[in-house]
């Protein structure tokens, strides 16, 4: 398989520069939270019910721009609440562990950086084929998963402070992360097509 063609650079952000764009402490660990680009709703929600719990952490949290004006009161000089993130480079390089959705696009961007990450698959997804990109990279070791069913915000609080503070756990799920990349799947398909063309 060839994977999913992403933006080249969507893995060579700096993390400190990131810090600045986003007005975020680069010292602290960083969660990245987003549902694709138009938000989650059960992403959302579990996020608001979970913020008072992470007074240590920073979170980096696109909520859609369709939710901002209902979750924009939970900005705080350790929370950035943004409708939407254009520049993912830096938001991934930021980020120590992601807590999204598991579309397609953001399994090859997540794989590509080389991150940890609790995905929760979209239930209806055609096919349910989130729930099968979140099982591979859950099986790999590169990723928990955790059906939007079974979201519960202590449990989901107490699971991501134990892990973004866990440094081996963390370094372990980003090499399996890494292994599982195709960041050059644009060039092997172009390729694949050229062949095609000269055959």
């Amino acid at each position: 398989m060839a994977g999913n063609p992403i933006r080249g650079d969507i893995a060579n952000g700096n993390r400190m520069t990131a810090a600045n764009t986003f007005d975020l402490d680069g010292h602290n660990k960083t969660l990245f939270v987003f549902g694709g680009s138009q938000g989650s709703e059960a992403l959302n929600q579990c996020v608001a019910g979970m913020i008072g719990h992470f007074d240590t952490i920073s979170v980096l949290w696109q909520t859609g721009k369709h939710n901002v004006e209902k979750y924009k009161q939970y900005a705080s000089n350790t929370v950035r609440v943004l409708p939407f993130i254009d520049d993912m480079k830096s938001a991934y390089a930021l980020s120590d562990l992601v807590f999204s959705r598991s579309g397609a696009l953001t399994i090859a961007e997540l794989t590509a950086c080389g991150l940890p990450s609790i995905l929760v698959p979209f239930p209806s997804a055609a096919a349910d084929h989130q729930t099968h990109n979140a099982r591979s990279l859950a099986d790999a070791g590169a990723a928990e998963m955790v059906p939007e069913s079974e979201l519960d915000t202590d449990i989901m609080s107490g699971k991501i402070s134990t892990l973004i503070h866990n440094e081996n756990a963390l370094n372990e799920m980003a090499v399996k992360s890494k292994r599982l990349g195709k960041p050059d799947a644009a060039k092997v398909i172009v390729n694949k097509i050229l062949e095609q063309v000269r055959a």
